[in-house]
């Protein structure tokens, strides 16, 4: 997907990706909490993981071009450093939320309710990032922009 989406973006601007893709991941992980823990097999979560994967993989190419996109072209090398940065930052906040969430649920000695209470929170959080791709601003036309595009019309 994300090679895909990395190809949209030129056309559809940043916004529709991260919003559409971060709501699939959302969707993907509120169908994963809800599958039974206590018996789960992994053909119960080949669906939702493929919902949930190709969601996340829409959203980051459209994400990191939004990202780098909002600053002028001197600026990219610190506009890729601060977004590389963000990634790594936020992986690590959310795995240590999930990890509080897990554990004040239960944790282990109650595995299916912590790992059900975890995604949820997951979902949540991948709707939170839907709702701020909302805050993208339409993308500004460059002259590489409509360059790009005459060289791709005149490929067909």
């Amino acid at each position: 997907m994300a090679p895909i989406a990395g190809r949209l973006v030129d056309r559809v601007g940043e916004r529709p990706l991260v919003v559409a893709g971060l709501t699939l991941q959302a969707a993907g992980m509120f169908w994963i909490s809800r599958v039974d823990a206590g018996a789960v097999h992994y053909a119960d979560l080949v669906a939702p993981l493929i919902v949930a994967g190709c969601g996340v993989s829409m959203a980051m190419p459209a994400t990191q071009s939004a990202s780098i996109g909002a600053l002028p072209p001197g600026a990219v090398g610190i506009a890729s450093g601060i977004y590389s940065m963000m990634r790594q930052l936020g992986g690590v906040v959310g795995v240590a939320l999930l990890a509080a969430v897990f554990a004040a649920a239960g944790g282990y000695g109650s595995f299916a309710g912590g790992f059900s209470r975890a995604l949820a929170v997951c979902g949540v959080l991948s709707l939170l990032g839907a709702l701020a791709g909302l805050g993208i601003g339409a993308r500004r036309r460059t002259v590489q922009d409509v360059a790009r595009q005459d060289l791709v019309q005149e490929r067909r």
